[in-house]
């Protein structure tokens, strides 16, 4: 950020975190929204950090786009109180439930409702698109728990999530919209299980934040938002950005294809068996994307490093975080498999 406005920016932060604990530590749908309106509050300056006019814009439709969602969420809430009269239990009309969900999945940029979402990614900095992907979709997940009813909808929402997040991906050369529709598709994988067993599609979420923090850190450092810069000389070891890029797709025996396991073993002890195979189906698509795309970085990359001293130190943690995630996870795969 701008050190510059630094007093500003940590306010603006901390308006946007406590906007997200007073959701999730709330049991009133109303005091929620509240949450998420100020949560919005915080954000909307951070978009504008830099004060270029993409990002004006870029914050303009995240403000409609987030406005239209808190309207429809609102509105539904309403309504279900007139006909139940209380704000706890508030899931007897299916039309309107499923109304407040779509407006979740709206906010959360769920397919079909994604169409916000990767048309703002290009005027973003890698920072905000970090915070975009991760921080402002626990909220809304929390509150998507919560409702326990239209378990037919939610998982067709994740399977068109999932599909299309791995078939837009196929065609992409920034990086930016890459990781974009990357993060559709794990969306896709998170809500399949919101309402079997929400535990697991938080260490599902935490899991692809472990992976995003080093990723994008690398990708904020290099000079392009552009994919064949990947192979161009750069500060670092040629082999971290594919690792990580690897862990993403869900390649074993990294940390994303742990977490995907989980998640495939849960859905088959549901007896899900064709939801299984068309998540699995849908990885496969994008994980021929992510070993093209591995591959280009470090073949290509090989002939163009003349001298690997220029290579810059790193720190070895992260490579290790994702190796050694078949030893991290190996009770909870047991735990599940018994």
């Amino acid at each position: 950020m701008n050190n510059k406005f630094f007093p500003s920016n940590f306010l603006f932060i901390m308006i946007m975190v406590v906007g997200t604990f007073i959701t999730l530590s709330s049991s009133h749908w109303l005091t929620m929204w509240m949450g998420l309106e100020i949560n919005l509050m915080g954000f909307l300056p951070l978009m504008n950090i830099k004060g270029k006019m993409m990002e004006a814009e870029a914050s303009m439709k995240y403000f409609i786009i987030q406005s239209l969602s808190s309207s429809m969420l609102i509105m539904s809430s309403l309504m279900m109180y007139k006909y139940s009269l209380s704000w706890y239990s508030m899931f007897n009309n299916n039309m309107l439930s499923t109304l407040l969900m779509m407006s979740l999945i709206l906010k959360l940029g769920g397919a079909p409702l994604h169409f916000w979402l990767p048309n703002m990614t290009k005027q973003m900095t890698w920072l905000i698109l970090f915070m975009m992907l991760t921080w402002q979709k626990m909220a809304p997940l929390f509150m998507l728990n919560l409702i326990n009813n239209n378990l037919n909808i939610i998982i067709m929402i994740s399977m068109v999530s999932t599909l299309v997040g791995s078939i837009m991906i196929l065609n992409q050369t920034n990086m930016q919209l890459i990781i974009t529709y990357s993060s559709i598709s794990h969306l896709g994988w998170m809500l399949s299980m919101i309402m079997i067993n929400s535990s697991m599609t938080f260490i599902y979420f935490f899991n692809y934040i472990i992976i995003s923090i080093p990723l994008i850190y690398l990708l904020n450092s290099q000079t392009n938002n552009y994919m064949y810069m990947l192979t161009h000389k750069n500060k670092y070891n040629k082999f971290i950005i594919p690792s990580l890029i690897l862990s993403l797709a869900g390649l074993p025996p990294f940390l994303g294809f742990m977490s995907k396991l989980l998640m495939l073993i849960s859905l088959m002890k549901m007896n899900l068996i064709l939801l299984t195979l068309f998540m699995l189906i849908s990885t496969l698509i994008s994980l021929y994307f992510y070993m093209n795309m591995t591959l280009m970085t470090t073949i290509k990359s090989y002939y163009l490093f003349n001298n690997l001293l220029i290579t810059k130190p790193y720190n070895s943690t992260i490579i290790m975080i994702n190796m050694s995630s078949v030893f991290i996870f190996y009770l909870f795969i047991n735990m599940m498999i018994k």
